[in-house]
């Protein structure tokens, strides 16, 4: 009998130990995997590490006192004050500029990087912030039709040649006369002097020549902008590493604030004194 009890003893003993070591195994499971499935506690940002192009006015460039100007890097210095953090910005030249920043050096690239396919493959970029419309434009002497395609047959439509603007105006106004340039400067000239009846081209460098001395306020911008990303790209983004959406995130909300205090109209009145919209 006493042989029997403590054997009932033992099995019962060895039971609630059992059963106390695995609650603690599974105690120490649970609370491993919860600290395992909680997120990482990310630092917050104190600084902000911009690369951009310095030959590229009114974007970015060197004024005539030797500092680092222009809407780019006025951009990114509102973006920062707006996320509190500290800006640096640094110039590599264009054609080095991707590969620059492969070296993990900086954050994002606010250089005017196309959003094509070969960049998509290792970057990843913000919403557009600006896009570069086609416009045309016309003698200020010489009043002509809104640009339609119905309504300039016939019209003489200057364009230079092998660029996105003269595919545009080849596939939408077949029923004009198109002629091409070598050159913007050519075929400003050729508007100048009544050569041809409608210039058409990139809104921005339109701009630049309408507002110039080179001019001679002989012209002004007619009808519409023209928006299609196919033929004019996707606008101006801001470039960031492949998968950094914290960041993507973060610039995105940046740049909207930015537009709601109004500090980006005053930029592009700044930069961009006729309305290339």
């Amino acid at each position: 009998m006493t042989y029997l009890k403590s054997r009932l003893l033992f099995s019962l003993l060895l039971a609630c130990s059992l059963l106390m070591n695995g609650l603690f195994f599974s105690a120490a499971t649970t609370a491993q995997e919860k600290k395992t499935l909680e997120p990482p506690v990310q630092k917050e940002r104190t600084f902000l590490r911009f690369i951009t192009a310095d030959d590229y006015p009114p974007f970015n460039y060197y004024d005539e006192e030797g500092n680092l100007s222009g809407f780019h890097i006025d951009l990114a210095n509102a973006i920062c004050r707006e996320m509190t953090v500290r800006c640096e910005i640094q110039v590599r030249s264009w054609q080095n500029i991707s590969q620059a920043f492969k070296g993990g050096d900086f954050d994002a690239i606010i250089a005017g990087l196309a959003i094509n396919k070969a960049n998509i493959k290792n970057l990843d970029f913000t919403n557009s912030y600006m896009r570069m419309p086609g416009r045309f434009a016309i003698l200020k002497s010489r009043p002509q039709p809104a640009p339609n395609p119905e309504r300039l047959g016939g019209k003489q439509i200057g364009v230079v040649g092998k660029t996105s603007h003269e595919a545009y105006i080849k596939r939408f106004f077949k029923s004009a006369k198109i002629k091409q340039f070598r050159t913007q400067s050519q075929a400003n000239n050729a508007l100048q002097n009544g050569e041809i009846d409608y210039l058409f081209g990139d809104a921005i460098q339109i701009m630049f020549w309408l507002n110039g001395s080179l001019s001679k306020q002989c012209c002004k911008f007619h009808g519409d902008a023209y928006w299609d990303a196919k033929y004019f790209g996707e606008g101006l983004s801001i470039a960031i590493n492949k998968g950094d959406m914290r960041l993507r995130i973060e610039l995105n909300d940046a740049i909207n604030k930015i537009r709601k205090t109004g500090t980006f109209e005053e930029l592009m009145l700044r930069y961009f004194p006729i309305n290339i919209y």
